[in-house]
């Protein structure tokens, strides 16, 4: 790959610090007298729920804003990791698969526990798979690290993202199109128009979008049709400011996405059913597409009063979503000529109410305060129908063949979890000023939660399994016989004891922060917190009994398995100190975090895993990705820098370290399973997190001036992946970068812009994860495995044209 690129952008970013030291021992003589012309633009952030600089933040944070969102064409959610070094993002297939990292810890939506990471629309909690989408009209994006929830929304002990959108604009009209057009099938069109209803008074504004892509761009060797995504959306939003003293803001999204997809192999294969595919091919082997289909109407509403030197505020948001899907089960082609799906219809209501008194800041106060109540409400059903293979599906069952497929030996599973949640919390928090440069805040949120979580596993009527005659007395009777010597035996009724797990905790968590600035650009600080997510219920597991087996250890539930479906809560402190630094008299900043983070309990989602499940009839090995806990201590730091070397070009650079390890952990593993047992359970010191330790961003943009009121620009987005052995025992991952380069015209005063773009330019080619086992089907004992294992890619190389036209307001 060339190098060109890369080297300069990492070269300016030295420079950067390079000059950031030089400027500590420099005489101020030195500095060029117009130096506040080409200074760093503020960037204003509301981390602690009001509008600050970044630099007076004490505590680590990235802000993403619309204008870097434009430039960059970010369109889609996941793709803000690109330039928030140590965050990973992805979703999968299914829609509701979100997956979210940052400070070495891996949450994943299947765990059913609560995210590490906090998500939040217009400072109200949403759902994650709510951002997981195209984005449009955003005002800024704020990724915060470290225990978050004392003050603000939920608990959360990785850290939380903000999503904030552009607000109507109460004095001029405006609006802007934006459309991308790219090699790859993709085609995305958003815009907004913004209208003051009542000067200065009241005004609206609408945000539309459409996007379309062929999603990752998987194709089967055994379907012509390609994978496509389709997402439509529109919110309206309006703001009622009658004086200096109300502000009232609310904003309705309706959006729609549809994805059919398949599921993308590499591997070997089994030979019956496919060729060897390498992981660069991007193939799969599924016969029909996966579908998913997902709706979200979402409400948030803000009210900002102040009144004799106080503020008091209001955030509340209403949500529905719903997720229908149909999953193509055998990934790895096992089942020729025959297909297995996995139905789900998921949907899920919550609202939630947050009411806050606090000072007005004014100088020379010595104590500020905050206190409030938080109220939420999330009621969320899981519906999903498995289809289960029993004897006799692959034939007859002294010799079964994967060229065989009996569909009167399939029983559907159904699985219904309904699940309440309740969370009702008060919090406050005091700030001592000690003089203009030291402040000191404590924090504290007493929670009282209550979760409500009921299971039913139930095989539907129609299915049969092939038992031995001799079991049932050396005759079939009245039962049908598909094969000598065997009866086919009805399949019906619950797998399983119906599991309901009822939890009611009230944790207190809390926040301590110190800070001093010793002048105008340089503030050290120190933080400590705690964080707290309940222990989750786990669905999928079957784990039945028959107090008439003949084995004794089916007589129970396996016990390992009955604490595997329900855990415990899980708890962790966190420390951390750093400074931040204004340079160059406002030229650059570096901005650096030490932390330290210790986990009970910390819930993990494992690899896929191989169990015994047992239905009351008969076990049968069953692969299950299981989540657990495990004690942790994850250790890191942040680095921030920027330079902004003349008044058309600038350099930001960011790197982001996390080693998060298990300390003696006992977690579900692959092996031989002992007698009277249904799961293989191994200590270990391994990884907390499926990430590389730590990773890097470096973004450049060189701006000049061509002609009257028009400007040309080139711009870069570097990131980098060291190698990882983090994600199996048996997969390391190499070390490899991403090139995304810009190009185009612009009017000075930025009404249009025009841009050609490549991103991953060079056309890096990576292996990004590879899962453990082959893929099987559930359910039953199979005639072998597919050979072919779940893989992810890097992205391909995208080259598209942007153009944007901006009016008014915009």
């Amino acid at each position: 790959m060339t190098i060109w690129m890369p080297a300069m952008l990492a070269g300016a970013s030295l420079f950067a610090l390079a000059s950031s030291v030089q400027a500590q021992t420099t005489d101020q003589s030195a500095v060029p007298a117009a130096a506040d012309e080409v200074a760093l633009g503020e960037i204003v952030v509301t981390a602690r729920r009001k509008s600050e600089s970044l630099q007076d933040i004490p505590q680590s944070l990235t802000a993403i804003t619309s204008d870097t969102l434009q430039k960059l064409n970010i369109q889609r959610f996941e793709d803000v990791s690109a330039v928030t070094p140590g965050l990973s993002l992805t979703t999968a297939a299914s829609g509701f698969s979100t997956t979210a990292s940052v400070r070495g810890v891996t949450f994943q939506s299947e765990s059913s526990a609560s995210p590490t990471l906090a998500f939040y629309l217009n400072d109200a909690p949403v759902e994650a798979t709510t951002l997981f989408q195209s984005l449009f009209d955003v005002g800024q994006i704020e990724v915060l690290r470290g225990p978050q929830g004392t003050v603000r929304g939920i608990s959360a002990p990785s850290g939380a993202i903000t999503v904030t959108t552009r607000r109507p604009n109460l004095s001029e009209y405006g609006g802007y199109i934006n459309a991308t057009i790219t090699d790859l099938q993709g085609r995305n069109v958003n815009g907004a128009v913004n209208v003051p209803v009542i000067k200065d008074v009241l005004g609206l504004r609408v945000a539309a979008l459409i996007d379309n892509s062929d999603f990752d761009g998987v194709r089967s060797l055994n379907n012509p049709l390609r994978p496509k995504q389709t997402t439509s959306a529109i919110r309206t939003s309006l703001s009622f400011e009658p004086n200096d003293s109300f502000n009232l803001y609310v904003s309705y999204l309706n959006m729609d996405r549809a994805l059919e997809s398949f599921a993308q192999v590499s591997g070997p294969g089994a030979g019956y059913n496919g060729p060897a595919i390498a992981p660069d091919q991007r193939l799969s082997v599924n016969d029909e597409l996966s579908h998913v289909h997902q709706h979200f109407d979402v409400v948030t509403a803000q009210i900002d009063s102040r009144l004799w030197g106080q503020r008091l505020s209001y955030v509340g948001a209403y949500a529905k979503q719903k997720t229908l899907s149909r999953e193509n089960v055998d990934r790895g082609n096992v089942i020729s000529d025959f297909e297995l799906f996995n139905y789900s219809y998921v949907p899920q209501e919550r609202t939630s109410h947050e009411i806050r008194l606090s000072s007005e800041a004014a100088p020379g106060r010595f104590l500020d305060y905050t206190v409030g109540g938080f109220y939420q409400w999330i009621a969320t059903d899981t519906d999903i129908v498995q289809p289960r293979l029993f004897s006799g599906f692959f034939g007859d069952p002294r010799t079964p063949s994967p060229f065989t497929a009996n569909p009167r030996f399939v029983s559907p599973l159904n699985i219904f979890s309904p699940v309440r949640s309740q969370e009702i919390s008060l919090f406050g928090s005091l700030t001592a000023h000690f003089g203009e440069n030291t402040e000191f805040t404590a924090g504290g949120r007493q929670i009282f939660a209550r979760v409500v979580r009921t299971s039913t596993n139930t095989f539907l009527p129609g299915g049969f399994t092939a038992v031995p005659a001799t079991a049932l007395g050396g005759s079939c009777g009245a039962l049908a016989s598909s094969y000598p010597g065997y009866c086919d035996q009805p399949v019906s009724g619950l797998a399983g004891v119906p599991g309901r797990l009822h939890v009611n905790e009230q944790p207190f968590i809390y926040n301590l922060s110190l800070s001093h600035r010793f002048s105008r650009d340089f503030m050290v600080y120190a933080n400590h917190g705690t964080s707290w997510r309940y222990g989750p219920a786990v669905i999928g597991i079957t784990n039945g009994f028959n107090p008439n087996a003949a084995d004794p250890s089916l007589r129970q539930p396996d016990p390992v398995l009955t604490g595997l479906s329900s855990l415990r809560a899980e708890t962790s402190r966190s420390y951390e100190v750093g400074f931040k630094s204004t340079l160059l008299d406002g030229r650059a900043r570096l901005n650096v975090a030490l932390f330290r983070q210790t986990f009970n309990n910390l819930i993990i989602r494992t690899e896929p895993v191989r169990y015994l499940s047992y239905d009351g009839r008969s076990l049968s090995p069953t692969t299950f990705n299981f989540t657990t806990q495990v004690p942790a201590v994850i250790e890191g730091f942040d680095i921030d820098t920027a330079l902004q070397i003349t008044p058309d070009w600038n350099v930001t650079a960011a790197v982001s370290y996390a080693d998060g390890q298990i300390e003696n952990g006992l977690v579900p593993c692959n092996g031989v399973i002992p007698a009277g047992q249904r799961i293989l359970m191994c200590q270990t010191n391994g990884s907390a997190s499926r990430d590389p330790y730590w990773s890097a961003t470096v973004t450049s943009e060189y701006v000049r001036p061509l002609h009257d009121n028009v400007d040309g620009f080139v711009r870069g987005l570097f990131t980098y992946y060291p190698e990882n052995t983090r994600r199996s025992v048996a997969q390391v991952i190499d070390s490899y970068n991403l090139l995304n380069l810009y190009a185009g015209l612009r009017s000075d005063d930025g009404a249009w812009e025009v841009a050609l773009f490549a991103k991953n330019a060079f056309k890096t080619e990576e292996t990004l994860s590879r899962d453990a086992v082959a893929y099987t089907v559930s359910g039953n004992t199979l005639p072998g495995t597919s050979g072919y294992f779940g893989t992810t890619f890097t992205p391909r190389r995208e080259v598209g044209v942007n153009v944007r036209y901006a009016f008014g307001s915009r």
